[in-house]
């Protein structure tokens, strides 16, 4: 008996699967390179409606929408499908969390990299610092659902009654100072230190780059490692470590020279990589006040590898070090305007994919941002996030319909609606951390809620 003959409807459905829903991004991460990409880690698909490509914009879209449900993702991208080639389908978002799960783990992780990189090459050398490509570094914790698995990878704070609390990952990551864009980014159970997170993606940082951070990175081994690999820092002083103002060469009011000495081995460090470290190691000193509106002045005392004064004057570094504040912002619109703060994914395995499908989705938004501001003449960093987030949102279902006809004056009208959305300039602008909204009258849950239940 031979091969069963595949019913039209089959046939049709085949043809239909080649609709990208991404196709608004193309520029950015193409078909091609998106299948090339799943080929290089081993990953081969069935040609059904959740192929590799129509999976990774379902998940983008599913973190980028208000809703974040998977059934809200599965119906836009069945909308788009349906628009563009009139396919239907089940709306059962099982064969797509399925499909989502069969998605190789470092795919998003190397798309996420590879739109960094992109965004990176459109900077002008005039952009930069100079010379120099400058990131920025800081350390920052999600929460998941409390699954018994996800207990078991990310345990929640030990302050908290088993039951009461959520599982929480910490990451680290490192962001472009002038476009915003995420670099790349490692995370551990909460447990495992910034520094140790950070160190996993000195990778990603490139021979001529500063690297901007506060206290916790600027250890001695940390900048020795880090200059041998070509990368100056700028880092706020430890706590612990004392200056003596007297000792080194001065360069000017509040900047000096002073030699640091090798203190005892980190665990982090063999014997054998603790002995080719330096025993001394000259860095710069440069202290300034900081002042915001509403607080007190506050003296700063930074660190740093960049020992020409004439090349990199004092004010300027200072300066530079103010701009480490961006990286709470970027941390801020993930966390809060994209709502990463609390992860939907019920395994460890599927918590890694969500929360780089955070960053892909981030690095998207950072490019539209920079194609809007390159057409203004404008800097990027003065266009709304959220803003460009929203429109984004707003047009993006209609983009598989121009499918065949001229993208660019689709494209053209996204960036000028973007564009609009311009951040009035707020030097030293500082909001207090307080809500006027009051929250509802409930007790915190004390107990797991099954006993809570027993009891009422």
């Amino acid at each position: 008996m031979g091969k069963p003959r595949p019913s039209l409807r089959a046939l049709r459905a085949k043809e239909k699967l080649r609709e990208n829903p991404g196709l608004l991004f193309e520029d950015v991460l193409s078909e091609v390179e998106i299948d090339e990409h799943c080929r290089a880690l081993g990953y081969t698909w069935r040609e059904r409606i959740f192929t590799p490509l129509v999976t990774l914009w379902t998940f983008l879209s599913q973190v980028l929408s208000a809703d974040g449900s998977c059934r809200d993702a599965v119906a836009q991208v069945l909308g788009f499908l349906f628009e563009t080639k009139g396919l239907t389908a089940s709306h059962d978002p099982s064969s797509y969390c399925e499909a989502r799960q069969r998605l190789p783990q470092e795919l998003m992780p190397n798309l996420t990299r590879l739109a960094g990189r992109k965004l990176r090459d459109k900077v002008p050398d005039d952009f930069l610092w100079h010379g120099h490509r400058v990131r920025l570094v800081d350390g920052s914790s999600v929460q998941m659902p409390d699954t018994r698995a996800n207990q078991e990878q990310f345990p929640q704070p030990s302050a908290q009654s088993r039951g009461c609390g959520f599982p929480v990952a910490r990451l680290a990551a490192l962001f472009d100072l002038v476009t915003g864009a995420v670099l790349d980014m490692a995370m551990g159970a909460l447990a495992k230190a910034e520094t140790t997170l950070f160190r996993e993606i000195w990778p990603a940082l490139e021979t001529g780059d500063v690297v901007v951070g506060d206290r916790l990175f600027g250890s001695y081994p940390d900048i020795v490692l880090l200059r041998n690999r070509g990368v100056d820092c700028v880092f706020r002083l430890h706590v612990k470590r004392k200056v003596n103002w007297h000792e080194g060469r001065p360069l000017g009011r509040n900047d000096r020279l002073i030699p640091w000495q090798k203190g005892p081995r980190p665990d982090w460090l063999s014997p054998e990589e603790f002995a080719a470290i330096p025993d001394e190691l000259t860095v710069r000193h440069i202290r300034f006040r900081c002042t915001v509106p509403g607080f007190r002045a506050r003296e700063i005392i930074v660190v740093t590898t960049l020992l020409d004064e004439k090349e990199y004057p004092a004010s300027e570094i200072a300066e530079l070090y103010d701009r480490r504040w961006d990286v709470e912002t970027d941390l801020g619109h993930l966390k809060t305007t994209m709502k990463m703060d609390l992860l939907r994914t019920r395994t460890p395995d599927m918590v890694y994919r969500e929360i780089w499908a955070y960053l892909l989705a981030y690095n998207l938004i950072r490019t539209l941002m920079w194609d809007a501001a390159d057409r203004k003449h404008l800097q990027p960093l003065r266009l709304s996030f959220k803003g460009t987030m929203q429109e984004m949102r707003a047009l993006w279902p209609f983009s598989p319909a121009r499918r065949g006809k001229d993208m660019t004056a689709f494209y053209e009208a996204l960036l000028r609606a973007i564009a609009y959305h311009k951040v009035p300039l707020r030097p030293g602008r500082s909001e207090p951390r307080l809500r006027k909204r009051r929250p509802k009258n409930y007790s915190l849950l004390g107990a797991p809620r099954q006993e809570c239940r027993r009891k009422s």
